[in-house]
């Protein structure tokens, strides 16, 4: 058994985060499988992989500021580098096969990149079992019906995915009401909750004695893969220099740029890190969770991964979230808020002082409530690798039934034997 999955990995760490959290659960639950990723992430390498996984890398692409896909690295325009990705995609699948192929987050790839392979599946592989992995939310809902219905993305729903694996929760934000999905794609949703992170492994105690902290207290600060993070962490070191500094910190933080951010902008993050502000400043560790887990509150922007991060460690959290070009991150923060589970700042209004006031009030609170205990479940990826094995034998059993459909009865077997001695 062979399983693809698909992580176009354009703009941070959050789609390779989450499909490597569903790929450990793979491996773990179906021992018979391999596993294949095609990734455009700039740091899969730095991931440990599950047993029996390889990935195939694709050329990275990144978001200009008008939210347009352009090329990452290579010095050419966004459509060669397409053309080569989809190339590399479709030979992929022709070559290797697969009998599950897992869709994060989008439907046609990259600028249409996965249509080709899924017509290709559709035609030639009809065993085959395509599946999307949709996030809780993908933008604003007027934005994602026009987006979805300029790139043809109804009709694969309808007739090239067999499944949607939900990662979210229906009571909190429920696409198919959203988005006003037809019956015939909610008959394929699959509920699987939230892509929670498996429990910590490293110690609190450990970590906070690897970080040599001054004080009692962690603040871990991470804008995810950190391309358009900087305002968020600036705005955080103002706030130690005007308002905590001077030996006086009452908190210690750990402060992750994240490795996609601009090289220039991250030098002046780490030239800030002082004993005096109680600050350490790292560019990247595939151990974020360790830390996150570790600390007594996190400030963040609002990325699914870092969210759910958030919510499987029960951890405090300030949210700043991005809103432009997509709402998606302000959304889920908004109602993750309402419901006490997270604080929340809209970028708008974030300054030192009212940051500082925050970090304030939550660490004088009592952690939120455990997300479980109010029907947020966070075992999506358990969920998901379920789902998926039913889906492979499910196939295995059509195409038995298939084969015996079609299998000649014994009355035909013998004339044929008969037909075939009279012509000799």
């Amino acid at each position: 058994m062979l399983i693809m999955l698909y992580s176009h990995d354009s703009y941070g760490l959050g789609h390779i985060r989450r499909s490597l959290e569903i790929a450990q659960h793979l491996s773990d639950r179906i021992p018979e499988a391999s596993l294949i990723m095609l990734t455009g992430s700039m740091q899969a390498h730095a991931y440990s992989l599950p047993e029996r996984m390889e990935y195939i890398k694709l050329p990275a692409l990144t978001k200009d500021a008008q939210g347009r896909y352009c090329s990452r690295l290579l010095p050419h325009a966004i459509d060669i580098t397409v053309r080569l990705r989809q190339k590399i995609i479709l030979e992929s699948i022709r070559n290797l096969r697969p009998d599950i192929l897992l869709v994060d987050k989008a439907p046609a790839g990259i600028r249409g990149e996965l249509v080709p392979a899924l017509n290709f599946i559709k035609t030639k592989l009809p065993a085959t079992k395509i599946v999307l992995g949709m996030r809780d939310i993908e933008d604003h809902p007027d934005h994602v019906r026009a987006e979805w219905a300029k790139s043809g993305i109804m009709p694969l729903l309808k007739s090239t995915y067999h499944a949607v694996f939900l990662y979210g929760s229906r009571t909190l934000y429920d696409p198919v009401k959203e988005y006003r999905l037809p019956p015939i794609i909610e008959k394929k949703f699959i509920p699987c909750g939230y892509v929670g992170r498996a429990q910590q492994v490293i110690s609190r105690e450990h970590i906070r004695t690897e970080l040599l902290l001054q004080t009692s207290r962690l603040v871990l600060v991470t804008p995810g893969g950190g391309d358009d993070g900087y305002p968020l962490l600036k705005t955080y070191v103002d706030m130690l220099r005007k308002h905590v500094g001077s030996g006086q910190s009452t908190f210690d933080t750990l402060l992750v740029t994240g490795p996609l951010m601009n090289p220039q902008h991250r030098r002046r993050l780490q030239q800030a890190a002082s004993p005096d502000l109680a600050l350490t400043v790292l560019e990247f560790t595939p151990r974020l969770y360790d830390y996150l887990a570790s600390a007594d509150l996190v400030v963040s922007m609002g990325g699914y991964n870092t969210i759910v991060e958030i919510l499987t460690a029960n951890q405090r959290g300030i949210i700043v979230p991005r809103v432009h070009p997509r709402l998606e991150q302000c959304i889920r923060a908004e109602r993750l808020a309402a419901q006490g589970l997270i604080d929340m700042i809209h970028p708008d209004q974030l300054t030192p002082k009212r940051l500082l006031k925050a970090i304030t009030q939550s660490l004088k609170r009592p952690r939120p409530p455990r997300p479980q205990d109010i029907g947020v479940a966070l075992d999506g990826a358990a969920n998901a690798s379920n789902a998926v094995k039913q889906l492979y034998l499910e196939g295995q059993r059509n195409q038995a039934a298939t084969a015996l459909l079609h299998r000649p009865s014994k009355s035909q077997a013998a004339a044929t034997v008969r037909t075939t001695q009279s012509m000799m």
